[in-house]
């Protein structure tokens, strides 16, 4: 054979068993596939399986996570309106107070006005509350809302500039507000210590604030116990303020420095001079007016005895005089035209006794006129057959216009709401002779108080047809329209009348 059929041969072998390994392999690499796909199902079939595991694990813990959140949002739910009919039960025994005591027109360009008010609708003051310990029930504390003073600044349409407070620990009021050279004199009372609480007494209380209502100082006034300032007077050199300063309920003395008081004041709060006169137990000026030789102030002695005092531009007293016949409140308003005293208050127009011969009162509404000495000219009055009071007046060229309160059924004032046991607002307007010319009332379906009156700034048409409006505050705790009120709370409003006794603006 030859050398090339040799080669031949060998390659045509080599190629043969060649052909054998590849299939040898290729068995071997299938049946590995085999091997392989048969594990990677297995594992593919393991994780598929614990994948639905995983997943029914997971929809099982989110439904008792659901169940849980349920559960807890349905007990927090409970407990928010078990809270919520707690606070409206809470809610439900508390009154909140919002009142006005005065307003000045100052210089027919803004108003001035002074009040007190828990804040609870408030959009200017935050309410707080403090803790006190019970005078009475041991161990117990008692949490109240304080009634905080408030001093507010109207513009000319009766929108309010600012309403500023005094910051104190407990409760605090604002009888009266005026503007000086330099700045804004607030009058009234607060709680200075918290062993005044449980006894009912305060310090009396005179704060200067700055004219956008920024707080400047602050001054307290303390003479038998408890003590506090209705008006304030200003005057070129400062400021008078007058009030009373009592004992407490409990404590009785011959002090001769209490009852009613009057002090005056430089601008930074020094006292100049002092006096006072009236019961130590019920004395009180309410008012004070201006005259040409010194100060004459009008209030309360004791029950029954309106009073008033004369006083030099020193302080010294000059003489004293007693209404024996007013009501509990005495004279609250003086006022100064054509060297004729007029004075705001009531007076018994009852001459009844009881079986015991103790004599039975009933209060009018009046006017008492007196001259400059003291003595009583006139009493213009409007009848009714229960108790009422003129809390302020304004004096106009033909006419005065009188404001306050009543409970009588048979008054005879236009639009009378009568209630029985609650008061309404009334406004009278007399002729300097005494004869009831108009009236209005400010009536509602619980009780209405009128406090000051005084002349509104003049607008535009006012100007042209010669008119004179009036502004007018107080306090209510009727519900006046779909929101304004809950027959509960009572609201500090401000009014404005028009000559003819008209509402025009609500507050």
């Amino acid at each position: 054979m030859s050398k090339e059929k040799q080669n031949e041969n060998k390659n045509k072998n080599k190629k043969i068993k060649e052909t054998k390994e590849k299939k040898v392999n290729k068995n071997k690499v299938s049946k590995l596939d085999k091997k392989d796909l048969k594990k990677v199902k297995k594992e593919d079939k393991e994780k598929l399986k614990k994948e639905k595991k995983e997943k029914r694990d997971y929809v099982n813990l989110k439904k008792k996570a659901k169940i849980i959140a349920i559960i807890c949002f349905s007990i927090i739910l409970i407990e928010l309106i078990i809270m919520f009919v707690l606070h409206l039960i809470r809610e439900s025994k508390v009154s909140y107070v919002d009142t006005l005591y005065s307003i000045e027109n100052i210089n027919d360009d803004y108003y001035l006005a002074s009040g007190s008010s828990n804040f609870r609708y408030s959009r200017y003051n935050e309410p707080f509350t403090y803790e006190y310990e019970d005078n009475i029930i041991k161990d117990k504390i008692n949490t109240v809302y304080a009634e905080q003073a408030k001093l507010v600044k109207y513009d000319n349409e009766l929108n309010v500039v600012f309403e500023k407070t005094f910051e104190t620990q407990y409760d605090s009021i604002f009888y009266d507000a005026n503007v000086v050279s330099d700045g804004i004199i607030a009058v009234g009372s607060y709680i200075y210590d918290e062993k005044q609480i449980p006894l009912k007494i305060r310090d009396g209380l005179v704060v200067k604030y700055d004219f956008d209502g920024n707080f400047l100082w602050s001054k307290n006034y303390q003479v038998l116990g408890d003590t506090e300032f209705k008006r304030v007077l200003p005057i070129e050199d400062g400021f008078i303020a007058v009030g009373q300063s009592i004992y407490e309920n409990s404590e009785i003395g011959n002090h001769d420095q209490g009852g009613g008081i009057i002090v005056k004041y430089d601008l930074d709060g020094n006292i100049v001079w002092k006096s006072n006169w009236g019961g130590n137990k019920s004395g009180i000026f309410e008012g004070i007016v201006e005259t040409s030789d010194g100060y004459i102030v009008c209030g309360r002695d004791a029950a029954n005895y309106g009073l008033l005092v004369k006083y030099d531009f020193e302080g010294n007293r000059i003489w004293i005089k007693n209404y024996a016949n007013t009501d509990n409140v005495g004279m609250s308003e003086i006022k100064l035209k054509d060297d004729k005293l007029y004075i705001a208050g009531a007076y018994n127009t009852s001459e009844e006794k009881d079986e015991e011969g103790n004599q039975l009162y009933q209060y009018d509404a009046c006017i008492f006129v007196y001259d400059l000495n003291g003595e009583l000219i006139d009493i213009y009055d409007i009848p009714g057959d229960s108790d009422d009071h003129f809390n302020s007046l304004v004096l106009l060229d033909s006419k005065i216009v009188a404001i306050g309160y009543t409970s009588s059924s048979d008054i005879d004032i236009k639009n009378l709401n009568y209630k029985e046991n609650n008061y309404e607002g009334m406004l009278v307007e007399f002729d300097y002779e005494g004869k009831v010319l108009n009236t209005q009332s400010y009536s509602g379906k619980n009780n209405e108080i009128l406090t000051e009156i005084n002349l509104a700034i003049l607008d535009t048409s006012d100007k042209i047809n010669d008119t004179k409006p009036y502004v007018v505050v107080g306090y209510s705790n009727s519900k006046r329209k779909l929101f304004k009120g809950n027959n509960k709370d009572y609201y500090a409003k401000t009014l404005k009348y028009d000559e003819k006794l008209e509402l025009l603006i609500e507050k």
